[in-house]
């Protein structure tokens, strides 16, 4: 198997040993959806992956095809040993070791059965942790589009396949990354993630290929998108049926069809970013930024604002930059 020289033997041992789940699946058990997400589409959770963190790894499930599914959160998987193949849409993404892929929050795609000589490895970056770091990186002409459409409620699915295998200052990087997030060394992730964004601008000829949905789902999305980021202080979902000439009932079905959420799910995911935006660029009090974004109701605007960010706005303002 191959490993680099500077990876520490511990973590080489964590990323390769059989997890709980793979026993059970190597004694005929199928993947528990319910371990990862509680929406009928399996739509992965970030909460429960998380726990709390801004970002984690964890070891690609082995010995099964995993079934489709989507995530609420941006996930890039690298390649630490032997070769992995995803299936997005009709496009089989062959990932050998060192090798890196991309996928946003929109997309969606399987995973082919991985032998024990495979070793993936899933990077969780949650919204929080991906606002902070992209002030850095949003003149970076690879990654800067792939994160803005990412953020937006109705972005297109995209994937971005690196092929790193070769580029040693990359994989350089990602034993660092890895090391860091395995020891907890948080002061250091958002430098680290912000130099491998770099990396793979500056080793642009490593990008293989990148995908963008245009699919009629892909266009919905992205009118409910341009509709919330226009008039969120006052949407409805009625004013919004009436613009694109649907009814409420099938409208309102059909965002939960292509999001997986309530449109009153993304009208607040929509406002709380918006409120975190003017919590960085603006001193206006937390009253007036509750009323900004829509909400009348200050302590429920608190509640909802720290169940996103883990945190409540004051201390999400006094957060420093990276």
């Amino acid at each position: 198997m191959y490993y680099t020289e500077s990876m520490d033997s511990t973590i080489i041992e964590r990323l390769t040993r059989l997890t709980n789940e793979e026993r059970d699946i190597l004694q005929g058990q199928q993947v528990k959806q319910g371990d990862y997400s509680a929406s009928e589409r399996f739509i992965v959770n970030s909460a429960k992956l998380l726990d709390g963190k801004l970002l984690d790894l964890r070891p690609h499930t082995r010995f099964v095809d995993f079934p489709e599914h989507g995530h609420d959160y941006m996930e890039f998987m690298y390649v630490y040993a032997g070769s992995i193949s995803h299936v997005i849409g009709r496009e089989v993404v062959t990932l050998e070791r060192g090798d890196i892929l991309f996928l946003n929050r929109h997309a969606r795609h399987s995973v082919k059965r991985a032998g024990m000589e495979d070793i993936g490895i899933n990077f969780i970056l949650s919204n929080p942790f991906l606002q902070v770091v992209f002030p850095q990186v949003e003149n970076n002409p690879v990654m800067s589009e792939f994160l803005t459409d990412n953020f937006e409620n109705g972005g297109e699915a995209r994937y971005l396949f690196f092929h790193t295998r070769d580029c040693f200052p990359i994989r350089n990087l990602m034993d660092n990354l890895i090391y860091a997030i395995v020891n907890r060394s948080e002061e250091l992730y958002a430098g680290l993630v912000t130099l491998l964004f770099s990396y793979l601008a500056y080793y642009r000829d490593t990008l293989v290929n990148s995908l963008r949905d245009t699919s009629p789902d892909a266009r919905l999305r992205h009118d409910v998108n341009a509709y919330l980021e226009a008039h969120y202080p006052n949407a409805s979902l009625a004013e919004l049926a009436g613009t694109l000439g649907y009814a409420p009932a099938y409208l309102s079905r059909r965002i939960r069809e292509i999001s997986g959420k309530t449109f009153l799910r993304l009208l607040q995911e929509q406002r709380i970013r918006a409120a975190e935006k003017l919590l960085r660029t603006t001193a206006l009090g937390i009253g007036e930024i509750a009323q900004a974004v829509g909400y009348e109701n200050q302590s429920y605007f608190y509640r909802i604002f720290s169940q996103t960010y883990g945190m409540t706005p004051h201390k999400y303002r006094k957060m420093p930059t990276a």
